[in-house]
């Protein structure tokens, strides 16, 4: 149980300097849950979870994952229960709830600009009228 914490406690930095887009994924999930978030927002965050729930980089998918493995030299693994990004580690229904936030490889190419992988979303531009 105690690990689950240092793993938690290992996000803080990040989300310090993220701060905004978290609680933007945490009103937006507010906000679905009371039907008041428009539908093409909506439909932005279904598409993004779909995304997530298929990407190799998932929690639940890295586990078992030889994309995940071939890219970091090792198997994913995790003491935490929910479901996350394996790369940024998001939880799922934050970061896909945050319209101005890039998909959670972000964190890795961060980490490793000389070997780069493909968004698999990027940050919604929302029409303005």
């Amino acid at each position: 149980m105690m690990t689950n914490y240092f793993e938690y406690l290992k996000l803080v930095p990040r989300g310090l300097k993220n701060i905004d887009q978290i609680l933007e994924g945490v009103v937006n999930n507010v906000k679905i849950k009371h039907g008041t978030l428009p539908e093409d927002e909506q439909e932005e965050i279904i598409k993004r979870r779909l995304i997530c729930n298929s990407c190799p980089y998932f929690s639940t998918n890295a586990i078992i994952s030889t994309e995940y493995k071939e890219v970091t030299g090792e198997n994913y693994h995790t003491t935490r229960a929910d479901k996350h990004c394996a790369f940024c580690g998001c939880p799922e229904e934050i970061r896909t709830a945050s319209l101005d936030a890039n998909c959670g490889i972000e964190a890795w190419n961060e980490k490793h600009p000389d070997k780069p992988l493909e968004l698999k979303w990027k940050e919604w531009k929302r029409i303005k009228i």
